[in-house]
């Protein structure tokens, strides 16, 4: 038997509505984690891009010069080494932490989900009680 609520909502036997937010359990503790991580990688990989793109450009703009390169090339040059290093140096550390992050997953887990019960135990705890 399907009973019709307050709002008009039928929900299927042995629901009932409460009026009160339903308590999801949401088992990934460490999305968080992993969406930080992505970023940083995608965020490094873009930085390591645009060095490959400086360098060949500044190959092809020191093809062009005569035999003493310029003062300007030689800067961008030294620019480009310089993302190209800060760039694959963040890949490595953002990898480290990567590979921290899943030695220490479970843990991680099952902190998150204390947390979390904690913290629906204090927002549904009967009306008595508060």
């Amino acid at each position: 038997m399907v009973t019709a609520t307050r709002s008009g909502r039928r929900d299927p036997p042995g629901i009932r509505d409460t009026g009160q937010v339903p308590r999801v359990y949401r088992a990934d503790h460490t999305a968080h984690i992993r969406d930080r991580l992505k970023r940083q990688a995608l965020h490094f990989t873009s930085g390591v891009i645009m060095a490959v793109l400086g360098a060949i450009t500044f190959a092809v703009l020191q093809s062009l010069q005569d035999a003493a390169p310029h003062t300007l090339t030689t800067v961008g040059r030294r620019l480009v080494i310089l993302l190209a290093l800060v760039a694959g140096l963040g890949l490595l550390v953002t990898g480290a932490q990567y590979l921290v992050y899943r030695r220490r997953r479970a843990d991680l887990d099952a902190a998150g989900a204390e947390a979390i019960g904690e913290l629906y135990a204090r927002l549904h705890r009967p009306e008595s009680d508060k």
